[in-house]
This record gives structure tokens, C-alpha cells and sequence, in this order.
């Protein structure tokens, strides 16, 4: 016997380990248990066997009764089930009207969308024929949706049946062709009331405001106007930030059902400068056209822009410099305004086109005179606005032209000169009056609006991408 350890150190009298058996006595314990076994077995009384002659094993058996199948059935009975199966399926099957929407790609014609549908001919030509009636000689524009409303006939085989075709192609009137009880189908067509509807876009500038309106859902031609009401006073290179947020007040023309049918035209907007927010109104006085105006009744519209373009970066001022081409200095008698290929470059003032083509270093270069003293010139243009030729005259505001590197250009930018008594001077440093101011009955209509616009340029519901 050993004495375990114990965990502090006494000894454990309670704990004892027993030494293992030698392996012979393990060998004669398993002889002793292998015979006990044995013997145990012979001891256990035979299974009893009951055996049974074959009259005892078939009186054993239950009798089961003589079984004989019914007879096929015959024709006569089978043919009414048959009969009855093929009444009920066109119900369930054929009778339900199902709906069908197709966009017309381009090449696609209304004749071919029915035929690959699988419209019998004589109703193809009936229904093109109801529509081109309504059309009145008006054809069908790439991207149009037509509706369709179908039907399988039992006695039709596979050709469906037109039960009504919708198209809208314009947001106010929608076009309704419908096949009538006697297989002939006639046309209709639906006017929808259009009202007016003031919504805002509220966004911030990435880029050029042009591109960060119309990606955040402003028509393009508010867009231009809200532009050039802002170039007269705007200097879009020292006052507009790259973030500036702005803000377009529109009316829309919209249908009962919602579906804009008039794109929305400018009637405020404002922008946010360095240290100034900028705000122009449309308003028509009594006697007069419509124009934009600042909050205070002063016209918008001065003699010239002060920049010909949605720019906000000089790449090159006024002055003697080094030549970035030619490499050495000499008088810059412009400014230059870096802007993408392709944007707008509109005309400074009103006047007539004097020369208009390629004109040796500025590249694709258009000049135009205002007065019998002023004169204006744009160069590097990647291409003129079309109708912009010699002896045109322009209005103030007008697109001559489009952003580009042609001549001696190390990039797209705008080169543009400012000339007085054919001598050119620096065309930021030119001032000219306002026109108009407004008074008397105008001026109040005119305030009255302004505090209407303001409020409603904080809460006109939005559309499109609103600022976050």
C-alpha cells in the first residue's frame, strides 16, 4: 500500500492505491468463466417443434372468395367525359384577358410588334389603320410604350385577340384603340387637362453649373437663362466656389394623372458666392418684355457680360507673359478661361458677326462689333454655333461657338478679347450701367413677387436630386 500526496502537504490515510494482479491469475479467471458458460447452455430445455399434416395446413388458411375484374369501358361510356373535359379547359384557359407593355426600338413599327405577337393579319391592318387616324399622318417615336390588352380565343388556335391598344405619346393626350362586338376596332382619343405647378431643384455645383443642373434634374434651357441672368454681375472666377450651392424656382406644366407635360421655365434663382448669395427674378412689367431682375427692381441686363461662359477658372490674365507655346514674352491681350471641350461660349453683347473661321494662332476664332468703337473676340473655339457666319448679327447671350484647343492652344480654354477704339484692354476692368430700374405700379407688383419667390425657393417641393 502507497500513500497518496496530499494537496497541503499531510498525508491521506482515506486514499489508498491497490497493487495490479499477476497476469497468470488473470489467465485462470478467464478459463473458470469460458466453463461456467458452457455448462449453462447444455442445461437450457430444446425448442418444441409442432408439426402440422397438409389437411391441418389448408384447414389453417383463410377461404378467400373467387375475385372477376369489371369489363373495360366502352366507347359509348368514355366519349361524354372526354366531351365534358374539353368544355370546361377553354374557360380556365382562354378566356382570362391578360395584359402585354412593348417598348418600340428603333426600326420597329406598330404592324411588326402585333406580328411577332402572333395577330392575325386582317386585325393588324384594322388596328393600324384606327391608330394612324388619330396620328393624323404623326408617326410613332422610338421609345414609346404601348399597352396591350389580349385575349386566347378557344377558336382561334394560338392567334390572340387585340382587345385594346394605349399609347401616349405626348404627356396631355392619350391615343385608345379598342376592338368593338363585331370584330372591327375603333379609335379614341384622351385629353388630359394640364395646370400649373411650381417645384425647385436644390443643388451644388460639381463642375460647371450647367453639367451639376441638369444631373441633379433642371431643364437645360432654364438652366441657360438662370447662367446668363447671372454672367451680367457674376465674376464667376474670383466670387463662385466649387461646392457653391444654388437654388432654381420653375413652373411646370403637369396633367391631372401627374404626368409632366411642360418642362419647367425660370422663374427665380440664386447662388451662393464667396461673401454674397445672388438672386435673379423673371418678371414682365406693364409695358415691357420679360427679363430678370435683382430683388431691388434693378435689371440684371447690362451692356456687356462680364464673362462670355459658365468659367470660374483664369488660366491666363491680362498682360505681358511668357508665351506657354512659343517661349518667349510678349502682350497677352486677352483672358483666358480653362473649361471643357464642348462648352457654350456666349456672345458679350448685341452686335454683328465681323469674322468667323480660322484666324492663325487663336485657331477657330469668331469677332464680333457691338459699336463704331467696341468690339469683342472669342478664339480656340472646337466649333461655331450653327448660323454663325459674317454679317450675322447676334443677340446678347447668344451661343456663338464651343469651348476647344485649336491654334497655338495648350488646352481647351476660351481665349477673349475686349477691344475699344481697335485697341485692346482688360476685359474684367470694364464697367457699364444698369439699364432699367423699376418703379411706380411695376415696383410693387415686383416686391410682391420677390417675398412670394423667396418663400417658395425654401419651400416649393423639390424634384429631382435635392441638396444634401
Amino acid at each position: 500500500m502507497t500513500v497518496s500526496s496530499h494537496p497541503l502537504g499531510r498525508p491521506d490515510r482515506h486514499r489508498v492505491a491497490i497493487a495490479p494482479l499477476p497476469w497468470p491469475v488473470h489467465c485462470l479467471l478467464l478459463i473458470m468463466a469460458a466453463v461456467c458458460a458452457v455448462l449453462a447452455l447444455r442445461q437450457r430445455p430444446p425448442a418444441v417443434v409442432i408439426e402440422l399434416s397438409l389437411a391441418e395446413r389448408m384447414q389453417a388458411v383463410p377461404e378467400i372468395e373467387w375475385y372477376e375484374p369489371p369489363p373495360p369501358p366502352t366507347t359509348a361510356e368514355f366519349q361524354p367525359v372526354l366531351a365534358e373535359a374539353e368544355q370546361d379547359a377553354p374557360a380556365a384557359l382562354f378566356d382570362q384577358p391578360y395584359e402585354m407593355i412593348v417598348r418600340l426600338e428603333r426600326g420597329e413599327t406598330l404592324d411588326g410588334v402585333l406580328a411577332d405577337i402572333g395577330v392575325v393579319d386582317a386585325d393588324r391592318a384594322a388596328i393600324v389603320d384606327a391608330l394612324d387616324a388619330l396620328l393624323k399622318k404623326r408617326s410613332l417615336a422610338a421609345g414609346e410604350t404601348l399597352r396591350l390588352s389580349l385575349q386566347l380565343p378557344a377558336d382561334a388556335g394560338d392567334a390572340p385577340l387585340v382587345l385594346e391598344l394605349q399609347v401616349r405619346p405626348q404627356a396631355e393626350r392619350e391615343y385608345i384603340v379598342t376592338r368593338q362586338e363585331d370584330g372591327s376596332y375603333g379609335g379614341e382619343a384622351k385629353v388630359y387637362k394640364v395646370r400649373p405647378r411650381i417645384v425647385r431643384i436644390a443643388t451644388h455645383r460639381i463642375g460647371s453649373l450647367l453639367a451639376s443642373g441638369v444631373k441633379a434634374g433642371a431643364p437645360a434651357a432654364a438652366l441657360r437663362e438662370f447662367i446668363k441672368a447671372l454672367s451680367y454681375g457674376v465674376d464667376f472666377q474670383r466670387e463662385l466656389r466649387h461646392d457653391a450651392s444654388f437654388a432654381l424656382l420653375l413652373e411646370e406644366g403637369v396633367t391631372d394623372d401627374g404626368h409632366v407635360a411642360r418642362a419647367g421655365h425660370l422663374l427665380a434663382g440664386q447662388l451662393d458666392l464667396a461673401k454674397r448669395t445672388a438672386t435673379v427674378i423673371a418678371f414682365k412689367p406693364e409695358h415691357g418684355a420679360r427679363q430678370f431682375y435683382t430683388p431691388d427692381g434693378d435689371s440684371v441686363v447690362r451692356a456687356f457680360l462680364r464673362t462670355p461662359m459658365d468659367a470660374s477658372r483664369i488660366s491666363s490674365p491680362f498682360g505681358m507673359r511668357r508665351h506657354p507655346i512659343l517661349g518667349y514674352s510678349r502682350m497677352h491681350e486677352g483672358v483666358d478661361f480653362a473649361a471643357p471641350k464642348g462648352t457654350p461660349i456666349l456672345a458679350a453683347g448685341r452686335g454683328t458677326v465681323v469674322r468667323a473661321g480660322y484666324y492663325g494662332g487663336y485657331g477657330l476664332y469668331v469677332e464680333l462689333r457691338h459699336t463704331a468703337t467696341v468690339a469683342t473676340a472669342y478664339g480656340h473655339m472646337s466649333r461655331l454655333a450653327r448660323g454663325i457666319r459674317p454679317g450675322v448679327r447676334v443677340k446678347q447671350g447668344q451661343v456663338i461657338g464651343f469651348v476647344g484647343a485649336t491654334g497655338l492652344a495648350t488646352g481647351p480654354h476660351l481665349h477673349y478679347e475686349f477691344h475699344r477704339r481697335g485697341r485692346p484692354v482688360n476685359p474684367l476692368t470694364q464697367r457699364a450701367s444698369i439699364r432699367r430700374h423699376l418703379t411706380g405700379r411695376d415696383m410693387s407688383r415686383f416686391s410682391a413677387l420677390v417675398r412670394q419667390y423667396r418663400e417658395q425657393l425654401r419651400t416649393a417641393p423639390l424634384i429631382g436630386t435635392a441638396l444634401h
